[in-house]
């Protein structure tokens, strides 16, 4: 068994799956990890809103790409050809918080960490979705996933079957110690 350590170095983003869906049970492996993250004051707000459904994701993609579009925000590569902003993954976990809880983007970045790191431990590949949070400005979208109007989106993350098998990215550090 590895240990955390290696867990932690082993973990990259993974932007290309199989077309292969997840086990419940693994999907609610997953879930377990992301309710065992911290949350800030303990007030564990965050709710899950967890998505196999391959229409349901294409919608949200084809969403998301119209609002990318429609506001001209910039990207790496070309406009069109776009592959899907969630990368065809099997499951997609949108997290969402209380527009009110100041803490609530670090308490999903946690819960996403524990999911990602869960999944680098089982063999699945996983990706954190920033461009997820574009979701809220098509009203549309946020009523089909029951996203209700004093919540916002906290975060997003992808996991599935790697498709691709990406090289870890050399990792910067800067600290300045004080003794």
């Amino acid at each position: 068994m590895e240990n955390i350590m290696e867990i932690i170095k082993k973990r990259v983003s993974v932007r290309a799956y199989k077309d292969k869906p997840l086990p419940k049970k693994v999907v609610q492996a997953i879930l377990e990890a992301a309710r065992y993250a911290p949350t800030a004051r303990n007030l564990q707000e965050l709710e899950y809103k967890v998505i196999t459904s391959k229409a349901m994701i294409t919608k949200l993609s084809e969403g998301v790409d119209q609002v990318i579009r429609k506001e001209g925000f910039p990207l790496k590569g070309p406009p069109s050809g776009r592959p899907s902003i969630f990368h065809d993954a099997p499951l997609l976990i949108i997290i969402t918080a209380p527009k009110d809880n100041n803490f609530s983007a670090s308490d999903a970045a946690l819960a996403v960490q524990n999911i990602m790191l869960y999944a680098t431990s089982i063999d699945l590949g996983s990706c954190f979705i920033g461009m997820a949070k574009l979701i809220e400005r098509d009203k549309n979208l946020l009523k089909a996933l029951h996203i209700s109007d004093d919540r916002n989106i906290a975060a997003a993350v992808i996991c599935g079957y790697a498709d691709e098998k990406p090289e870890p990215r050399e990792k910067k550090m800067t600290a300045e110690y004080f003794e």
